[in-house]
């Protein structure tokens, strides 16, 4: 266990103070320590009990209900109100813990599609550093896929790469393995990549060190980031058991969850004198829907010389803003098969979709959502349900299975959601008959938009009503695309640490010379 962040008094300073310890957080903390930054303060409001991926702390069905099942999950919660209800309800929230979401994460590791990221939404700058050329070099897209890539193929006793897929094709549809950056281990659990693996042991969780010039704080909450002057100069944090105290600060990063990341924003933002409503626009997270599919007997074995068990995808048509995955899971006790088709797409025309805070005497203030497909979701919507149709129509075709009519419910109100995938549920899908569910907004946990890189926020991360206040995360995308936001979140957080170290290396020079 990190002692650090359990015992001894709070620090009164910082040199640069982190705020949340997710993917975002610690890959940030991780290559800024790695550039030479020191004095690195990581806060986080989570415990640190078990350091381990779910997958590897539980056996499989203990860890997809973990993740489904979020009631289940004692690091659950959700610390905002739905005002447009289901969405950002239900298992919309936060995984208080060190490592968050990213100790859940699957793993997948596509970039944001060109159509998306983009002019006029990206800045040219940012769209640069991460497609063509970082300083000269290669792009940080291809920095981190490499970085990922010896991760997964390193040699580590008690665990080995997960095998890929091949490339195949299902009728006239062409399946890629879909990119991911997972281990198995020895006991047959599996974890994606997390900062972590250089701070503690990824199969038994025991800790090892911070990097160097890094202090770790946990179970602690930052409850507003310090503003005087217009500048951001620290934060204000609460241990479970103690008083608000302030520890000061050069520079602050929000990495605390789109969603958390805003609150504390807003406020900041009011405390610097920003005029106009206490509320952010562009939230948005990816609209996901899909079908399972069991298959028994000839048509499973048919569908194992056709699609091995693995995951694959493909993106669809332009105009869909999504892409498609096929998920084939393992043989069942019963010898059948279980396929997942299902469509990810980048929700749109963001304007009605806002996080907005209200002010009080006490921080946080209480934090509220706003969400609600537009109606070029509602296009996206039906595309996505032709190229899951068409999906299923030739998978139908490979294996000989006669086609059936896909039910798809309102996406409002939907019948089923993907926590029909946990046992109990996906006991009752009969072979050959497809049953179709849906996500709500909020409940794919990929939400971003509200401090977009360009907008609030500066091409250089920084906000532009409050210097020495940065971000990272989703929460800077100017738009998600269909990818998984993952690689696009380390690629970020690795050009936020060169820009923090110069910054820092260069306040250090004129400290000195005075």
């Amino acid at each position: 266990m990190p002692s650090a962040a359990h015992r001894g008094p709070l620090p009164a300073f910082a040199r640069t103070i982190v705020v949340g310890a997710g993917l975002a957080g610690l890959e940030l903390v991780d290559e800024l320590a790695r550039q030479g930054g020191d004095d690195i303060l990581l806060i986080e409001a989570g415990g640190a009990d078990d350091l381990r991926h779910v997958n590897v702390a539980h056996d499989a069905r203990t860890a997809l209900r973990l993740w489904l099942d979020s009631r289940t999950d004692p690091a659950f919660t959700r610390p905002w109100t739905s005002l447009t209800p289901p969405h950002y309800g239900g298992s919309s929230g936060m995984r208080r813990r060190l490592g968050g979401r990213g100790l859940y994460w699957y793993g997948v590791t596509l970039p944001i599609e060109p159509w998306a990221l983009a002019e006029p939404w990206w800045p040219r700058a940012v769209v640069r550093d991460l497609t063509e050329s970082w300083r000269g070099g290669p792009s940080l897209y291809e920095r981190v896929g490499e970085r990922l890539h010896t991760w997964t193929h390193r040699h580590a006793p008690g665990s080995a790469p997960a095998p890929r897929p091949p490339e195949t094709h299902v009728g006239a549809l062409h399946l890629r393995p879909t990119p991911m950056a997972r281990r198995l281990a020895s006991d047959g659990g599996w974890y994606a990549y997390s900062a972590l693996d250089d701070w503690r042991d990824p199969l038994t969780g025991t800790w090892r060190a911070a990097p160097r010039g890094v202090r770790l704080l946990t179970a602690t909450e930052a409850t507003h980031v310090l503003v005087r002057d217009g500048r951001a100069c620290g934060v204000s944090v609460e241990r479970r058991d103690g008083a608000p105290q302030e520890i000061a600060a050069e520079q602050v990063v929000l990495c605390a969850g789109t969603l958390q990341s805003s609150g504390l924003a807003l406020q900041a933002l009011h405390d610097a004198g920003a005029d106009g409503p206490v509320e952010l626009h562009g939230l948005a997270d990816h609209i996901v829907q899909g079908v399972f599919l069991r298959l028994a007997d000839e048509q499973a074995q048919r569908l194992n010389q056709v699609l091995p068990t693995g995951s694959y995808y493909a993106p669809c048509a332009p105009g869909a803003r999504s892409n498609l995955f096929v998920d084939v899971h393992g043989e069942e006790p019963d010898g059948s098969v279980v396929v997942e088709i299902r469509a990810m797409g980048e929700q749109l025309d963001q304007d009605s979709s806002r996080v907005s805070c209200t002010p009080g005497e006490r921080r946080p203030w209480p934090l509220a959502v706003r969400s609600r497909p537009s109606d070029a979701d509602r296009v996206l919507l039906r595309s996505q349900r032709e190229a899951i149709t068409e999906c299923y129509r030739q998978l139908c075709g490979a294996v000989g299975l006669k086609e059936r009519a896909l039910d798809f419910s309102d996406y409002e109100d939907p019948g089923r959601g993907n926590d029909f995938a946990l046992p109990e549920n996906l006991a009752t899908a009969r072979p050959g008959e497809p049953v179709t569910w849906c996500n709500q907004l909020g409940t794919e946990d990929h939400e971003g938009g509200t401090l977009p890189l360009g907008g609030v926020l500066d091409d250089r991360h920084e906000f532009r009503a409050v210097p020495g206040l940065y971000a990272a995360g989703p929460a800077t995308f100017p738009r998600l695309g269909a990818a998984n936001p993952t690689l696009t979140t380390l690629a970020l957080a690795h050009r936020l640490a060169a820009l923090l170290a110069e910054r820092t290396g260069s306040t250090t020079r004129q400290n000195r010379s005075r």
